[in-house]
């Protein structure tokens, strides 16, 4: 009987043994769980939240809209908006020589973004009077509206590897906004995420702007997969100086190793609405298997977001 009792008793000390092993996992002191999560560099990060990148550096990186300041500090992995601790980077990696974060922080920064103190309904907000136009002698106080073609229910072509053509548009507006703003015009995107906008209101807001130039930035596709090349469009009777406009473009675009077809004119309705000179810019063939291939790769993309910028430069300045 004692025996009995004695082996009962020592295959319950080593069930509750074994149960102490099963300790809970040590927490990570509060990061965020990354498995999975996607990715994306600071620049889209900064445009999606309608923000500038106004810093870069080893250590530190600074967005700015003029009433919010985001400061990543990369080595003490911290996120601060408006100077008030966010929360932890999390992990990061560098891709094409641009810092990748993790997507999610674009909704913790939006719920710290601060807003203007007063801020007028719409309804009582006065026409803003056109100022006087000044001729192309510099940049300074040039407006210029970037247009990321398609987006949220619109997403435009779909390339030969899955992908749609909304996002490369964006990738590339986004550049391209980044580099002017960095030669100090003045940047207004029609979006800045996956958002759908009429094709009415991207001109409406052109001409709100008052913009001395409008730029719509879209990808080809065509059921011939031999068919490649940008392609520059102007409405057909459109002005000499959208003409100038699309021809300082498309030299600086011949430059990259895409193929160019040329200047066309076409009656879209973002160039036919708009009252500034008015280009969209096809940046190439998305049913071409090379070309689907090349727009998708950063490098490539910062190269015809520079030569695009190039040659709005070259029309502002010459």
């Amino acid at each position: 009987m004692r025996k009995t009792v004695s082996l009962i008793l020592s295959s319950i000390f080593v069930i509750f043994a074994a149960a102490g092993c099963q300790q809970p996992a040590q927490r990570t002191g509060g990061k965020p769980s990354l498995a999975g999560e996607e990715m994306v560099n600071v620049y889209y990060l900064a445009g999606k939240l309608g923000m500038t990148v106004s810093l870069t550096s080893k250590d530190k990186i600074t967005f700015n809209d003029g009433i919010n300041t985001v400061t990543i500090l990369t080595k003490q992995d911290q996120v601060f908006v408006n100077n008030d601790y966010l929360s932890p980077l999390g992990k990061t990696k560098v891709v094409d020589d641009l810092l990748n974060v993790r997507g999610s922080l674009e909704d913790e920064i939006k719920s710290k973004l601060g807003k203007p103190a007063i801020e007028k309904p719409a309804s009582i907000v006065p026409k803003p009077q056109k100022p006087a136009k000044k001729p192309f002698t510099n940049l300074s106080g040039k407006t210029v509206v970037i247009d990321a073609g398609h987006g949220g229910k619109d997403p435009g072509a779909t390339s030969t590897y899955g992908y749609e053509e909304k996002t490369v548009n964006l990738d590339v507006a986004l550049q391209i906004a980044q580099i002017l703003r960095d030669k100090g015009l003045k940047v207004v995107m029609t979006r800045n995420n996956d958002e759908f906008i009429e094709l009415e209101e991207r001109a409406d807001i052109a001409n709100r702007n008052w913009a001395d130039i409008f730029v719509s930035i879209h990808s080809d596709s065509s059921a011939k997969s031999s068919n490649k090349g940008f392609t520059l469009y102007i409405r057909r009777n459109g002005s000499s100086a959208s003409a100038s406009l699309a021809n300082a473009i498309d030299r600086r675009m011949a430059k990259t190793d895409i193929n160019g077809n040329g200047v066309s004119r076409a009656d879209y309705r973002v160039l036919t609405h708009t009252s500034c000179p008015a280009v969209l810019v096809e940046l190439g063939y998305l049913s071409n298997y090379w070309e689907a291939k090349q727009l998708k790769n950063k490098d490539k993309q910062r190269q015809l977001a520079q030569a695009i910028t190039d040659g709005i430069i070259d029309y502002i300045t010459k």
